[in-house]
């Protein structure tokens, strides 16, 4: 699998959910999309900086928690970035010298400077499994405000405002 998060999230999503564009369902479901991989997933009274964590255990399968205190967009997205963190460790890195991982996010001004390669990573790859360029694209028109697009997908306006930006679809 490439190292480029975009790619990768395409490539899992056209395995994985739907193999054409034009019939891709929408939101996409990552709690879907984890389980079909094998990774269970769970809404847990996480500590209240703890927006999600992939957690894996010897001889145990992967799991995802995400803060059941959070919104329902915030929880996608959490799974999501988790489900990056699972898709890089074992289809990009392919670390296998550990059976034993775990990653925790924490909201709060270090994450949210972005300076950590695997947490860049990790959201650049939820944002394309959340937002695909190609979905984006095909449905810019029909829905033609962030907010719109934002209901559509199923993630927050700001997060929707990001993609677009990022993805040059912004006047």
């Amino acid at each position: 699998m490439t190292r480029d998060p975009e790619v990768a999230a395409k490539e899992l999503l056209t395995t994985v959910w739907a193999s054409d564009w034009n019939d891709m369902p929408y939101p996409i479901d990552p709690a879907k999309i984890s389980e079909r991989l094998g990774v269970k997933v769970y809404a847990a009274g996480l500590e209240e900086k703890v927006s999600g964590m992939l957690v894996k255990h010897p001889a145990r399968d992967p799991a995802i928690y995400v803060n059941g205190s959070d919104s329902k967009n915030r929880q996608r997205f959490s799974c999501a970035h988790e489900l990056g963190h699972y898709v890089k460790r074992t289809s990009v890195d392919r670390e296998p010298s550990s059976d034993s991982w775990e990653f925790i996010d924490y909201r709060d001004p270090l994450s949210a400077a972005g300076l950590n390669p695997d947490e860049i990573w990790a959201n650049k790859f939820a944002a394309s499994l959340l937002m695909p360029r190609e979905l984006l694209t095909m449905l810019h028109k029909e829905f033609p405000t962030p907010a719109a697009l934002a209901g559509e997908f199923g993630v927050s306006t700001d997060a929707m405002n990001f993609r677009l930006q990022n993805l040059g679809l912004t006047s």
